[in-house]
């Protein structure tokens, strides 16, 4: 093997694993994202997690 292979090697070797977990990272962040907006979907807990609507009083049910 030559200078080149070895480097090609190793970085495969490190940049497999660190492509895999920046998939994984990016596909919980992005289920984390729906679900958060599903549960917002729903006025009591909506009017729980949102302090703004707590203090505006904003009726959503219009």
């Amino acid at each position: 093997m030559t200078t080149h292979d070895d480097f090609d090697a190793k970085y495969h070797r490190f940049a497999r694993p660190l492509e895999k977990a920046i998939i994984i990272t990016t596909l919980v962040f992005l289920l984390l994202l729906v679900a958060s907006e599903i549960m917002l979907q729903f006025e009591p807990l909506r009017s729980f997690l949102i302090e703004t609507v707590r203090l505006e009083g904003v009726n959503r049910s219009l």
